[in-house]
């Protein structure tokens, strides 16, 4: 009898896990949502990435929105540049990565500007709360982005944010 009640168990086991499994193959879409600026919480933007490449690396669709007090990350400042464009990835960090992702330390990016740009040409797709710009005082108008540094950022309106948000089988926020 105890034999029986732990072959069971095995089985349910088993099987909750292979469900686990199916969901996640068939639920293929994240939206990342990064509302904490690099001023307030550095962390908070860096863990982010990591997030977005693990994501990408598993074979999610990535959706990433930069809204909130983030969209002042990437205004461009005096010289040209926004904030997080020229800083410098910790060398323990790109060595972490390159170990996660099983790449040459050389393929890991050494600024976190050209880490967006990575996951970019990775697949992530990018947006940017076109309401939240003009808002800040970053934009004149909605719907341009001519003052935030990453160029390929889409600028988005409120009813396209919740579409986002909808469609998204999972939600992570930063």
């Amino acid at each position: 009898m105890e034999n029986t009640v732990k072959h069971m168990k095995q089985l349910l086991a088993a099987f909750l896990l292979l469900t686990s499994l199916t969901a996640w193959a068939n639920e293929d879409t994240i939206l990342f949502h990064l509302k904490t600026s690099l001023k307030h919480n550095d962390a908070q933007l860096c863990v982010a990435y990591n997030e977005i490449w693990a994501a990408l690396d598993a074979g999610l669709k990535v959706n990433v929105l930069v809204d909130a007090d983030a969209v002042n990350t990437y205004k461009i400042g005096w010289f040209g540049k926004d904030g997080f464009e020229g800083y410098k990835m910790p060398e323990n960090l790109r060595q972490l990565l390159a170990d996660t992702f099983d790449k040459p330390l050389d393929d890991i990016p050494l600024t976190y500007g050209d880490y967006l740009t990575l996951l970019k040409k990775m697949g992530a797709n990018f947006y940017i709360n076109s309401g939240m710009l003009v808002v800040a005082g970053i934009e004149k108008q909605t719907g341009t982005v001519e003052n935030i540094g990453p160029k390929f950022f889409k600028p988005i309106s409120l009813k396209d944010m919740m579409q986002l948000r909808i469609k998204a089988n999972y939600y992570t926020v930063y």
